[in-house]
């Protein structure tokens, strides 16, 4: 069996790509024959991002008091992606009020 994935310009839509080298993490890079464009062909294959659970999940332990570092570790995520998180969500997270 064999799978094939046509790869198209994200700026211009075209199919008429060609290879051009590889990443120094292995991705293939290609360009585009039209508008000379660099990009990297399975970059929606592999990139995995936090889905909305995770994102759920990061805003519930950030009201319950955990910390950034915490979350990160429990989630398998990196911190860049827990702060990511907050600071796009539309939500005011006030940290707990001590008496």
């Amino acid at each position: 069996m064999r799978i094939t994935l046509e790869i198209k310009c994200p700026t211009c839509l075209s199919d008429s790509v060609k290879k051009n080298g590889i990443k120094v993490d292995g991705k293939q890079n290609y360009q585009c024959k039209d508008c000379k464009r660099q990009f990297i062909g399975d970059h929606a294959l592999s990139y995995l991002g936090c889905n909305s659970g995770i994102t759920r999940k990061i805003l519930q332990l950030m009201v319950r008091g955990s910390g950034i570092r915490d979350i990160a570790e429990v989630e398998r995520i990196s911190i860049g992606n827990v702060l990511r998180t907050l600071t796009e969500s539309t939500y005011q997270i006030q940290p707990k009020q001590s008496h």
